[in-house]
This record gives C-alpha cells, sequence and structure tokens, in this order.
C-alpha cells in the first residue's frame, strides 16, 4: 500500500470515529513531500569516510559496516532540487531515533564527527 492510499484510509476512518461521535473533523495536510533517493556517488564517499574516520579513531581497520536504504526525508526533501544528497547515520540504542529514548555514545558521536572531516577532506 502506498503512501497515498495509507493517507487516504487513515483519514477515512477518522472521518467515520468522528461521524460515530459527533465530533467534527478537519484534516489538512501542511507538507508533502516525496523521500529523495541518496546519491550512489555520495553515499559511497561517506562510505569511505566513515572508514577513514574510524581508522583516525581506533588506529586500525574496521571490518565492513551497514549501508542502511533510507529514503531520505527531513531537509533531504528540501534541498534535492538543489543538490545531490546523502545520509551519514549515527548509531542509536536499539535503532531508535527521533525519539525521546533515542541515545548514542559519545564515541558513536566523536566517530560520526570525524567521518564528517574525512569526507569534508576528500572534496577540497
Amino acid at each position: 500500500m502506498g503512501r497515498e492510499a495509507v493517507v487516504c484510509e487513515l483519514s477515512n476512518r477518522l472521518y467515520q470515529i468522528c461521524d460515530r461521535r459527533s465530533v467534527s473533523c478537519t484534516i489538512d495536510r501542511k507538507h508533502d513531500a516525496n523521500a529523495v533517493i541518496c546519491d550512489s556517488e555520495l553515499t559511497s564517499k561517506l562510505k569511505s569516510a566513515a572508514y577513514l574516520g574510524l581508522k583516525r579513531m581506533t588506529g586500525s581497520v574496521q571490518d565492513e559496516g551497514p549501508v542502511l536504504m533510507s529514503g531520505a526525508g527531513h531537509d533531504a526533501m528540501a534541498l534535492s532540487h538543489l543538490t545531490k544528497v546523502g545520509m551519514l547515520f549515527v548509531r542509536c540504542r536499539g535503532g531508535i531515533s527521533h525519539f525521546p529514548e533515542e541515545h548514542v555514545l559519545d564515541d558513536d558521536v566523536w566517530a560520526s564527527g570525524l567521518a564528517i572531516l574525512a569526507f569534508i577532506d576528500t572534496q577540497l
């Protein structure tokens, strides 16, 4: 089921619930933008930079790290018409992100900072 079908189904169910309860309901879509596919070249460069950052941090080459599939959202949707987009994910405990329960370790923040610095170094 696509996103539009989900929004339509959710809206219909909300209207049905409101009708049964004799409550008025108005649904206004405030934002609508499709997810953006991350640029493969940029993703590859970010992956290499992550390895460089980890090597700088630990002094050794790390095993193969995960590459996550993500339909880039947030700022990427707004910027994609101007430039290529890519994402560098910071490991979160339990994979929880964008919630109060989100927690990252200082070392993971440090590693991501080193990765971004390595990425910038390769682009200069």
